[in-house]
């Protein structure tokens, strides 16, 4: 029984991101939470990407002296194409983070969405802008605390490497579960916070659910390996991370949003 609960709740969270974008994909109205951020992250770094090209040529000529000469045309050329890997290099290591940034209002309204079309009721009645700065500063701050525990956690698993030989391998298994921990909770965390506001609670909620959570983090870690289209597939997470908690925790959370 314990074997198959196990496997139920593994599965049940690995195929949540992929569950998320078949109900995307049946629900065309939610598209608008999709595209609009993706089109704003393209539309940045395309703007980034055209001013190096018309301002690389100014940079060279600063550094380098005019002429025809054959050694001038070769370290040009040279220069470019180090400017142009580092500049991808840059966009790479940036755009999925910049993405998650400017995508992180569209996926919050996209879990609501979800959840008002399963339940058919609002989660959260809008408030007054008082009280949406003060939602808001308190959301920054449960923010600044989740990068801070996965911070002090990662470090305090890396002492795991002072232990000789097996400590290594230790190490590997235990950041993997705990980034894929924090990877569930990240995805989930929309859902999550119009529930079970303080991290704590959230992060209770995670545990109680150990095995799905780690499935779930495992499906978004495999969609997060796919540069540029992961920005349309975060939202499969999304709303994915929403159907599972929904059903993870189906009776308090309804009791809250009918309280609320």
């Amino acid at each position: 029984m314990k074997k198959s609960f196990f496997l139920i709740g593994l599965l049940a969270g690995f195929w949540a991101p992929l569950r998320g974008l078949a109900y995307l994909r049946r629900n065309k109205p939610l598209w608008k939470y999709v595209w609009i951020p993706a089109l704003i992250n393209l539309f940045l770094f395309a703007t980034l990407g055209t001013l190096f090209v018309f301002l690389f040529p100014h940079l060279l000529g600063l550094i380098l002296p005019e002429g025809d000469a054959w050694y001038l045309t070769a370290l040009r050329g040279i220069l470019w194409a180090v400017g142009s890997a580092l500049i991808l290099l840059l966009f790479l290591l940036t755009f999925t983070a910049v993405g998650t940034l400017i995508a992180g209002p569209f996926n919050d309204l996209l879990s609501e969405k979800v959840e008002q079309m399963q339940r058919g009721i609002l989660p959260e009645e809008p408030g007054g802008i008082w009280q949406q700065a003060r939602r808001s500063a308190r959301s920054a701050w449960e923010s600044l605390k989740y990068v801070a525990v996965y911070l002090l956690g990662s470090l305090m698993l890396l002492l795991w490497n002072l232990l000789p030989g097996i400590g290594s391998v230790i190490y590997t298994v235990l950041a993997t579960l705990w980034t894929l921990l924090f990877l569930a909770l990240e995805f989930g965390d929309y859902y999550l916070a119009r529930h079970w506001v303080l991290f704590r609670s959230r992060w209770r909620k995670v545990w109680a659910h150990l095995w799905a959570s780690l499935g779930f983090g495992a499906g978004c870690a495999l969609l997060l390996m796919i540069p540029v289209l992961n920005l349309l597939l975060m939202p499969g997470a999304v709303a994915g991370g929403t159907l599972l908690w929904m059903e993870l925790e189906p009776h308090e959370a309804m009791a809250r949003s009918k309280s609320s």
